[in-house]
């Protein structure tokens, strides 16, 4: 089969790279710090290079000493600098876009991606996939459907491109890849509107043998399914007429780009139709070659599964690693099995426990423990050095000396079931805008995260039930939170979150449980009832307290 033949030559092309992490993780110090040494030394000419004397560094003590632990925050000067066209700031390589994702003070974040970055990220992604290739074999039998989002969605002052990592690298698949692999358009994810972008997605997938679905957010797998059965009769009318008839409009220009791979299939539509009559027009009907999804699985991503035997039946579903815009954080070995991609970036970790001491312990990889919790910090040739993405990850065994890791949760108090990524400080800043906006006295809110009947965020408050619009009030808030958060705006408007609603916590609540908590022992400095996803215990006892009504 040509397509195994094809995925035989890229294991056969990419075994050195496979034999040098082989050999690295046995001894990942010093693979380690040769990946320092090479970051280093290649951006030592850089402003930032020279104001930290990475010409004069070494060692990793060196390093160290010289470059303090940094969020984004603390490198928006450097980045601002660099958006607005000054050379060589962070990196010796100019950077060829930028990649957006939300930050925690309401503005996006901006990561430099140069060649060399996207380098480092491609190894352990064609890592990742050849090795599922060696476990599932079948998801060679068809083609790949994956969801990513436009890498240019704007440009900055001095005309760089930004938008998103994964548009980035589909839109540079080899030719090859794409014609037996990947064949749907990189210009189907540039499409503005949301529905459109799905509909025309799926009316190209459903003329394909698709074996293998992945993408990051299983929330947007759920919504293809959706979008499926709802759009059913009118995606077989248009394989049938080789038509393409999406609920939205479409740009002129992408229409005829797009439209032209649209060619008539009565007989796939004959099938299709048939599926739908008698009520099995389901992702594992319509696909029976699909051998493997990929996508997150843990944390919050978790949830969506529930739902995946109900489309999918037995097909298999692994982690799709850790990886964020920011740097990619493991490389698959097997189920079950991440390895720390030690052949990428340099990684350093802070035992979660540590996080806010004064003169944290920092460690590297060979000093991990198994089953204990680390925020990891970025070195990577984009030009985030020592960098706090603000996620914990847990060790989880080791790969000869090279730790397994799993992403566990956002560090602080982030709330994200898609990806939103939510602060409490963009929900407090929120709050403040619709409290002003109604001229609404509110006592106490939180807001918490909601599973069913389909995911959404609920406001819980206490203010005068006779001053409260709720309609009004969820409206306005969602429209804050939309602008504080550009994550959250894009899966609100996808469908993956639904609209917010508001539930009434009676007169006097923040008081009582104060009283309560005081009562048990806890000293009123230490009263913190948080804006965002209370901890299980106060949900527990805000539960008690709300109305029966909920709107």
């Amino acid at each position: 089969m040509l397509r195994n033949a094809i995925y035989r030559s890229l294991a056969v092309a990419f075994g050195p790279q496979l034999r040098r992490l082989e050999s690295a993780s046995r001894e990942p110090r010093r693979a380690q710090l040769e990946r320092l040494s090479a970051i280093l030394e290649a951006n030592q000419g850089s402003r930032f290079g020279q104001e930290h004397g990475f010409e004069s560094m070494n060692s990793w003590s060196d390093f160290s000493r010289a470059v303090p632990v940094r969020n984004y925050e603390d490198f928006s000067e450097y980045i601002e600098a660099a958006l607005g066209g000054e050379k060589h700031v962070l990196t010796g390589e100019q950077p060829f876009m930028f990649a957006t994702t939300s930050g925690t003070t309401g503005k996006p974040k901006y990561v430099p991606v140069t060649r060399s970055y996207m380098d480092e990220y491609r190894r352990a992604s064609a890592v990742s996939i050849l090795n599922m290739y060696r476990d599932y074999p079948l998801m060679a039998k068809g083609n790949t459907l994956t969801v990513v989002s436009s890498a240019s969605e704007g440009v900055t002052p001095c005309g760089i491109p930004f938008g998103a990592i994964s548009g980035a690298i589909y839109g540079n698949v080899p030719s090859l890849v794409r014609k037996y692999f990947a064949p749907i358009p990189y210009e189907v994810f540039t499409i503005s509107d949301y529905e459109t972008r799905y509909y025309t997605l799926l009316r190209l997938a459903l003329t394909m043998p698709i074996s293998f679905l992945i993408t990051p957010n299983p929330s947007t797998i759920d919504i293809l399914c959706r979008r499926l059965g709802s759009n059913a009769e009118s995606l077989i009318d248009d394989v049938a007429g080789g038509t393409l008839n999406p609920p939205g409009k479409i740009e002129t220009s992408l229409f005829q780009s797009v439209s032209r791979f649209c060619v008539p299939d009565g007989k796939r539509a004959k099938e299709l139709k048939l599926l739908l009559d008698s009520e099995r027009f389901m992702p594992s009907n319509i696909w029976p070659e699909l051998a493997l999804i990929s996508c997150w699985t843990g944390a919050a991503a978790s949830f969506y599964l529930e739902d995946f035997p109900h489309y999918f039946g037995s097909t298999k579903v692994e982690d799709m690693t850790y990886c964020a815009s920011e740097g990619r954080g493991s490389v698959y070995l097997g189920p079950g099995k991440q390895m720390l991609a030690i052949d990428s970036h340099y990684y350093e970790f802070i035992p979660e426990a540590e996080i806010e001491s004064a003169d944290p312990p920092i460690l590297l990889a060979d000093q991990l423990e198994e089953g204990e919790n680390y925020y990891i910090l970025f070195t990577t040739s984009g030009g985030l050095y020592r960098y706090n993405i603000n996620d914990v990850i847990k060790v989880t065994g080791f790969y000869n000396r090279t730790p397994l890791i799993e992403f566990q949760y956002k560090g602080g108090n982030v709330s994200s079931f898609t990806g939103e990524k939510i602060t409490e400080l963009q929900v407090t800043e929120a709050m403040r805008a619709t409290r002003s906006r109604h001229s609404l006295a509110v006592r106490f809110f939180t807001l918490v995260p909601c599973f069913r009947p389909r995911p959404h965020y609920e406001v819980w408050l206490e203010a005068d039930p006779g001053d409260l619009d709720h309609d009004g009030l969820a409206r306005t808030f969602d429209h804050y939170l939309m602008k504080a958060n550009i994550e959250y705006e894009s899966k609100r408007h996808s469908g993956r979150l639904m609209e917010i609603e508001v539930r009434n916590l009676p007169l006097g609540t923040y008081e009582e449980i104060r009283a309560q908590l005081n009562r048990s022992g806890v000293s009123d400095a230490q009263i913190k009832l948080s804006h965002l996803n209370p901890k299980e215990s106060i949900r527990s006892l805000l539960e008690d307290r709300l109305s029966c009504e909920q709107v």
